[in-house]
């Protein structure tokens, strides 16, 4: 029986770490989708205001682009509401902790109440799980223990395509960070190749 009990605490304590990546997660790209909204946002008015092309289709053309792009992210920002999903993650792992906490007899009764908190929980994703098991993406081996002792061995793949996708994440956050301020830079005849 208290084997059972273990396993079952094992499991809330993997999900609670998860749930604390995810809203980690979450944090992280409503700060950055506002940042780079507003980034967006500037872009179009310095572009509006300083420009001094004599070419006007690439003028209209980024600005066209730089509205698309700041309506998209405000209606992205929006519906994902990045900052309700990481309250709701922190509220989770927060309940699973006091879960953990109280002392149960039987695994059965603490399963169904692990089952009953997630229900009312967003789920976390398998990335968070990799990120909590994945500490370092250029470490040899990884290994993620749990209270009890258990270790979980990730195999060579699940590494390498986690690293693979890390990797592409960081990139594509970077070059989409960086569009911005070229736009701006290249409306304003700051960049621009076309000068006569």
């Amino acid at each position: 029986m208290e084997e059972e009990i273990k396993i079952v605490q094992n499991r809330i304590w993997i999900t609670e770490r998860c749930h604390m990546k995810a809203e980690k997660r979450s944090r992280f790209l409503e700060l950055y989708f506002h940042i780079v909204l507003a980034s967006f946002a500037l872009a179009t008015i310095g572009i509006s205001v300083l420009n001094h092309s004599n070419v006007d289709a690439i003028k209209d053309s980024i600005l066209s682009f730089a509205s698309i792009t700041t309506l998209c992210l405000s209606l992205l920002i929006f519906g994902f509401k990045f900052g309700e999903t990481a309250a709701h993650h922190r509220s989770c792992y927060l309940a699973l902790q006091k879960l953990r906490a109280t002392k149960h007899e039987d695994h059965l009764a603490l399963e169904r109440a692990f089952i009953e908190v997630l229900g009312h929980y967003p789920n976390h994703t398998y990335g968070d799980y990799m990120r909590l098991a994945i500490s370092n993406i250029w470490g040899s081996t990884q290994e993620l223990e749990s209270p009890p002792g258990k270790k979980v061995e990730l195999g060579r793949w699940d590494r390498l395509v986690y690293a693979g996708g890390w990797l592409l994440a960081r990139f594509s956050l970077l070059a989409f960070a960086l569009m911005p301020p070229l736009m701006a830079l290249y409306g304003t005849d700051a960049l621009s190749v076309s000068s006569n």
